[in-house]
């Protein structure tokens, strides 16, 4: 519990409202049936769609993962844990971090991962506030994560921070255009949705679709040179997209894999 005293209270209010907009979305459940088969199930149909998709984004990320050499990572945003369950599973040091506690999507949820095994370690904190030392970490996802950030570039300069030298941080299944008033327009949209599901305004305002250069070019001056890993989402996947992009005249979000490197501190030169 690495929360701050005096941000407690802010924070759970931010959880509490975020976990109640998205179980009215259909999105999460403590049934063990349903946590055990993520991400390549989803038990409820719900959103059998999105989970497909993920389930490829998260193969193509092990996929920069070295399987021969464990890294201690931080699953930044982590929800209800699937993602830090399968790098535990991977052999990797897993610090699990969110605000959300509860048991549907949230650290709550990810007690259950913990309890089937490997175990990995469920931090509540804050991502503009990582309670980490710094040039500890070899590795950070935000996985879905980094779109709720209030701001961030702080956010990013704090990933920076906490990692080493070598290390990197990974951005998937964030929504992203290459048009400002398409990730306009689209972020508006979904904020209105948020509102429909009762989410607070902090919620609904923290909400962010981005631009491709802007996010690139973020990243770069915080963390390092950005590279995009491609995955293939799947062909039903695009071809809805594509037509519900021509239905509604404008370009929909794709979610890349974005690979930044943090490069190595340079040394003083001698005299």
């Amino acid at each position: 519990m690495l929360v701050r005293e005096s941000d407690r209270p802010r924070l759970r209010a931010f959880a509490d409202s975020y976990g109640l907009a998205w179980k009215k979305a259909g999105w999460g459940s403590p049934d063990i049936k349903y946590l055990e088969n993520l991400p390549f199930r989803d038990v409820t149909r719900r959103h059998t769609t999105e989970w497909k998709v993920k389930a490829r984004s998260m193969v193509a990320l092990l996929g920069v993962l070295d399987p021969r050499k464990p890294l201690r990572v931080f699953d930044l945003g982590c929800g209800n844990g699937w993602l830090s369950h399968q790098l535990a599973i991977r052999g990797h040091d897993v610090y699990a971090v969110d605000v959300a506690l509860d048991d549907t999507v949230g650290l709550g949820a990810a007690g259950v991962y913990v309890r089937l095994g490997p175990p990995f370690q469920r931090v509540w904190a804050d991502l503009e506030r990582l309670p980490v030392q710094s040039a500890s970490v070899d590795a950070v996802v935000c996985n879905a994560s980094l779109h709720y950030a209030r701001d961030v570039r702080v956010s990013l300069r704090n990933i920076a921070r906490v990692l080493r030298p070598g290390g990197f941080l990974a951005i998937l299944n964030s929504p992203v255009h290459t048009r400002p008033t398409s990730a306009a327009r689209a972020q508006a949209d979904f904020r209105a949705r948020l509102r429909s599901l009762e989410a607070s305004h902090e919620v609904v305002s923290t909400y962010h679709h981005f631009t491709r250069s802007e996010l690139v070019s973020d990243v770069l001056s915080t963390v390092g040179p950005v590279e995009e890993t491609w995955f293939d989402s799947g062909l039903r996947f695009r071809w809805s997209r594509r037509l519900k992009g021509l239905a509604l005249r404008m370009e929909l979000a794709s979610f890349p894999i974005l690979i930044a490197t943090k490069l190595q501190e340079s040394r003083p030169r001698a005299v």
